[in-house]
Order: structure tokens, then sequence, then C-alpha cells
């Protein structure tokens, strides 16, 4: 029976100091993996029987099983080189003669491995890991992965958003590749096959919440520490802000000019005066306004504050529905 060994699950490099600084000489990263191996075994179906009782033999049938390795059985050591991508025959780190518990974890149940290599200096240059399943790094090695030093890594960083022009139901199928969906699903809801406990603390320190963010529905805005374009400076990473429209003024100059017909009636009284040449004589007289032709003009400057609506339930500008994705790890 031939025994193929194969990487049945995710293949991870975890930086463990996610805060860096830019003049860090080196790094340490977390290995990890499943020391699985695919097998080919046999069933054999029950055997056929005719209408005269006569048993024929069925035919044994091949098919493949995932088992884990067990140590010591399987392996008694295990080694990590690390190469330059563009030079994989000279090794520029080395970590042979590795056995369980004392230089990694093992989990003979689940068969996941966890080591820690130490040291690995800074560069811009891609760098491939490699597991071997002898401690001398010798042979097919067991799987590899290319990885960057934290100031090199030219991958999206955690915490990354993009928007993704595909339904929620096809970002779904991202997930495996650490893209998920900004729904505001809890970080230890995701699967450990996804995500291993380790890297989804490492996304709870980068994006400082035990849930991923929920953008359905919003816009992205950029922070603006100086307040120069958002009037709510320093605003926190995932603050969201209400809705709102801002207070504006409407200037307007409106001339009016009312005319009509309207008479004027004179009514007098014919009085009978007596005057004796000493003291002036006052007449009363009645008059008047029963319509005439005259005008009035009003001319006026206002200013005057107001706002409207078209009838929605939002302000917003023309825009196209997507799905916004988060990159949760490397």
């Amino acid at each position: 029976m031939k025994t193929i060994y194969k990487f049945c699950s995710i293949l991870t490099f975890l930086i463990l100091c996610i805060a860096v600084s830019f003049n860090a000489s080196a790094e340490d990263f977390e290995f990890q993996t499943f020391l699985v191996r695919e097998v080919t075994k046999q069933v054999t179906p029950a055997a056929a029987v005719d209408c005269d009782g006569n048993s024929t033999p069925a035919t044994p049938i091949d098919y493949t099983a995932n088992e884990v390795l067990k140590t010591p059985d399987d392996f008694t050591q295990i080694a990590f080189r690390v190469y330059y991508s563009d030079d994989l025959v000279t090794p520029v780190y080395n970590f042979l003669n590795l056995v369980p518990t004392t230089h990694f974890t093992f989990d003979a149940t689940s068969g996941k491995v966890t080591y820690v290599m130490v040291g690995i200096a800074q560069t811009r240059k891609k760098l491939t890991a490699r597991i071997y399943l002898n401690g001398a790094g010798t042979g097919t090695p067991f799987e590899e992965k290319e990885f960057y030093t934290s100031q090199a890594n030219t991958n999206p960083p955690i915490g990354t958003i993009i928007p993704f022009y595909g339904t929620a139901a096809t970002a779904a199928t991202l997930e495996l590749g650490g893209w998920f969906l900004c729904d505001g699903r809890t970080i230890a809801s995701i699967s450990d096959d996804v995500l291993f406990t380790a890297e989804k603390t490492a996304l709870q320190s980068v994006i400082g919440s035990a849930s991923l963010p929920d953008l359905r529905g919003l816009f992205l805005r950029g922070t603006d520490p100086l307040g120069t374009y958002d009037p709510t400076a320093s605003r926190a990473i995932g603050n969201v802000q209400a809705s709102g429209f801002a207070a504006h003024t409407h200037d307007y100059d409106k001339s009016n000019t009312p005319t009509g017909d309207h008479n004027i009636t004179l009514n007098t009284i014919p009085v009978d005066v007596t005057y004796d040449g000493t003291s002036p004589v006052s007449v009363l007289q009645s008059a008047m306004l029963n319509n005439g032709n005259h005008s009035h003009t009003i001319n006026y400057t206002n200013t005057a504050t107001s706002s409207t609506g078209g009838g929605l339930s939002e302000t917003r500008p023309v825009n196209a529905a997507v799905n916004y994705l988060i990159k949760v790890r490397y």
C-alpha cells in the first residue's frame, strides 16, 4: 500500500509581535500546520446472493482516508529550513533535530504542529519555509510556505477592507483564503480550520474588537485628525457617524408691486355758518375712500435659513451596492 503525505489544512505564519518597530532587526514567526497523511484503504461490500442461495464474493473497493501521523512510529524528529524564495537550494536559517514537547508542540489527536522560528532578519526578499519529517531536514519537504517579514510584506495587511462585486454567498467561498464579509460576526465564531487561536488573537489586536466590522449599508470615510474635512476630528477607527444634513442659507431678493383700481368719493354736507368776524369757524366735512386709482410698491431683501427634503428617508449621492470584505490573516 502506497502512502502519500498530504497537507490537509492551513499552513500559516503568524507574526507573534504585531507591533514591530521599523528599526527592529529580527522577528519571530510561528509555524502551524497539521501532520496528516493520506492513505489508501479497502472495503469489501457484502457478498451477492442469487435466488438459489449461491454466494458471490464482492470485489474490494479502494478508498482514501486521512490519518494523523503518530510519533514516534511515523516520525521522531522534524526540521524547518528557511530559504530566499529565489534560491531554494541554500537555506538561510536551519531549525534541525527538533523533537516534540521539547522543541515544538504536537497534538497526536489532531496532528497540529506549532513551532516558533526565532530570529528571522527583516528583508525585502520573499522567504520560503519548509518543514521536513526528519531532523536532518533532507529529502522531500512535507510542506512549504512563502512569506515576508513584516516590514516587507507585499500582501494586503490584516484588516484591509476591499469592495467586492459579488454576493454574500460568493464571499463565503473566499473565507478559507482569509477574506471575510464585513457582517459583524464574532471572531471567536470563525472556524479553527480557517483561523488558529493565535491568529484570532492577532486579528482582534489589529482591529481592536472581538467582532468583525459591520459595514453593511455604510460608506467609508478616511480619518481626519486635524478636522480639515471631517468636523468630528480624531474619530476612532470603526466609529459610525449618524446621517446628517449641513445647515445652510437661502438668500433671495424679491420685488412685489401690487396694483388696483380705487375711486375716491368726497361727501360734503352744506352747513349754515354765522361769522362774527372775530373767531375762526371750523366746518366738519366727511370723506370716504371708496375706490381709486393708486399703487403700492414693496421692495425688500430677506435672509432665511431653512431645510428641504426630497421626500426620501436619507440624503445620499449616486451609488452602487457592493459587499465589503476584510482580510483576517495572511
